[in-house]
Parts: C-alpha cells; structure tokens; sequence
C-alpha cells in the first residue's frame, strides 16, 4: 500500500495542475456567487444637510429586502450613469427622486417604502407642532401599548421554516460539485491500472487485492477530503464566512460525502471499458446530480415533482441538506443523521458492487487469454 501512495504522489506532484483547478474553481464560483447581498437590493442613496433627509435616512436602514449605501450627490449621479442597473435615491428635506434605468417592482416598493417614510415623519412634525413634543411621546407611548390588531402566535418547527444563506449554499453547493470531479478522476487511476498491466504486475508481486484497493480507494479519499477542507478553511477563516458555529459539523459531514463519491466513481469504473468512457460518465453524472440535488439552487424554490422525486437519487442532495441543517438551521449532527446513514448504505453497496464487478472482469479477461 505504500507503494501505492508513493507512486501515486509522484503522479500528483507531476500533473498537480488538475487538483489545483479543481480547488481554485470551487473557491472562485463560491465566492462570486455567494458574495452578493444575500438576497438583498443594493441602493445607493444621497442626502442633503437638512435633518429630515437625515431622519429619512435613519428609518430607511430598517427596511428590510435593501441594503442601503450612503454616498454624495455627486458620487450618486455618476454611478447611476454608467451602470443602468444602479438603483439610486436622492432625498432632500421634503422630495425624493428615484433613479433607475427601468420601471420594476422593486423600484415601486422602494418609492413606496421612502414614501411611507416621508409620510410618517410629517406627522409626527404636523403633532409637534400643535400639541407639543410631549404630546408626540404620549401617542407613542399608546400605540405601543395598545396594538390595533391582537396577534396569536404559534410555535412552529424550525425545520419548515425556509432559511437562506446565499454565501452557504455556493460555497457547498460548489465544493461539492468539484470534489465529485477530482475524486472520481483518482479512482480512475485503478482502472489505468488494470489496463496496463500494473494491476496484475503487483499481485503477482505478493501485494493482495485489499491493499490495492485500499491504497488507491485511500489516497482518492484523502485528496477529496484535503481539498474540502482547504476550501472550508479558506472561506472559515480567511474571508469570513458565517458557518453559524457548525465548523466542525461541517467536516464531519463532508467526510461521509467523500466517501459516498468514492463508491460511486468504483461503480462507475467496474461498467466501462475505458477510462474515457468513465471521464464522459461521470462529467454526466456530476452536472445532473449537482442540479438534482440543489447545489445550483436550493430546493425549496423548485415546483417541478419530477425533480423534487429524483433529488433522492442524487449524492449531492444528502449532502447539502445536512451541512445546511447543521449550519443555517443551527441544528445537531444526531438530527441529519438519517442523510448520513444514507450516504454510508449507499456508499458500502456501491463499493462491495463495483468491486466485485470489476474483479469478475478480470478474471474473464484473464480467462479468455
């Protein structure tokens, strides 16, 4: 098994370039699409010196579905002209003016919520200015304490309440979609050798056929694994991202979906004949599981029943509900841990299959010589 280990990190360190790629794509795809507003819409806002706009300014940053970005008149103006998509809002002391390239829903909702705003604060001036000051805190105080509407609120399971992390979901969604590739691309190595006659070479040289296994199927595992955590670490603790103090989880988990991958890739190795064949199979079979599975996008969004049905043949989606359970949602390994048991039964039937096919292979090919 040594041997194996040996030969095989010679290999890498010649062609290295594959696995850094790989790493690099996940890192980048990750960070592009997973560094937006996380749902939110970029506006950008000027003011002038008056204390209403300021006021304006204050209640806007408690609007949800925005993220507001303050800059001068100036700055606003030639932003808004060289990107058409910008949304900016200028506010004066009584008027506002929206500046958008098109007429869309969000725009409506934005004007309508500065609107609000605007409306509120001339209110509360028109009180001030009749009653006093004291008479405004006194309303206030009222309409605080006694609500128009009685609200009745229930607990409800966490579990369905739809949470999203858009950071989250490129970054797993990505890393997992790599990792297939660089995974699989290792396992192939044993069936390289077997077309070679390296396989066969080493048997004959008293190495049995668990330490061949167990050397190229251990050094595939360790690679994906090496990779998934750099990339982890990297978004962790270099850029930040929010994992919701479930780290560790996160490992734990990634390393059954490694191991599930690794069984696949033998399974996909021991129907082919060569390794090209195995390089189109299984480019396949990453892209559709990446979408079946939700790595693209969550599924909570997808109305198709056709998909919502395959989801439960993708290794993907396993995997990304449990690291999503263990990181958005806050919850235990022990409450994911029906995905993980799926991912090791699939895994052992897909391992103990592959391998046997691909030994009866070679005795029929050693049979028909």
């Amino acid at each position: 098994m040594t041997g194996i280990w040996i030969a095989r990190l010679q290999s890498l360190k010649r062609k290295p370039l594959l696995l850094i790629f790989m790493t690099l794509m996940t890192v980048v795809m990750a960070y592009v699409l997973g560094s937006s507003s996380n749902g939110t819409t970029n506006i950008y806002v000027a003011l002038d010196e008056s204390g209403k706009s300021q006021e304006v300014w204050k209640e806007l940053n408690e609007v949800e579905g925005y993220t507001f970005h303050k800059m001068t008149k100036n700055e606003l103006l030639l932003k808004v002209n060289e990107d058409m998509d910008t949304i900016g809002v200028l506010i004066n002391e009584d008027t506002y003016s929206v500046f958008a390239g098109t007429e869309s829903d969000t725009v409506r909702s934005l004007s309508l919520a500065i609107e609000s705003k605007f409306n509120e604060l001339a209110f509360k001036d028109q009180v001030i200015q009749a009653s006093g000051e004291s008479t405004w805190v006194e309303i206030e105080k009222s309409l605080e304490e006694n609500e128009a509407f009685q609200v009745k609120v229930d607990a409800m399971d966490a579990s369905q309440i739809f949470r999203y992390d858009n950071a989250l979901q490129g970054l797993f969604g990505f890393m997992l979609f790599f990792v297939f590739y660089t995974i699989s691309i290792n396992v192939q190595f044993i069936l390289e050798d077997k077309q070679s006659g390296i396989w066969n070479r080493l048997k004959l040289a008293s190495v049995s056929r668990f330490q061949l296994y167990f050397g190229h199927l251990s050094f595939s595992y360790v690679i994906g694994f090496v990779q998934i955590l750099l990339v982890i670490s990297m978004f962790r603790y270099i850029l930040g991202v929010n994992m919701y103090g479930g780290f560790w989880k996160v490992v734990v988990i990634s390393a059954f979906y490694v191991l599930l991958v690794m069984a696949i890739s033998i399974f996909v190795i021991s129907l082919v004949k060569t390794v090209s064949q195995s390089s189109v199979i299984i480019s396949l079979l990453a892209v559709a599981f990446a979408m079946i599975g939700g790595a693209y996008w969550p599924l909570e969004i997808v109305e198709s029943e056709v998909m919502l049905v395959l989801k439960w043949i993708s290794p993907v989606f396993y995997a990304m509900e449990a690291l999503k359970r263990v990181t958005i949602y806050e919850e235990t390994l022990s409450s994911v841990w029906t995905y993980l048991s799926m991912m090791v039964g699939l895994a052992v039937i897909m391992l103990a299959v592959g391998i046997t096919l691909l030994e009866k292979r070679t005795e029929r090919y050693h049979s028909s010589e």
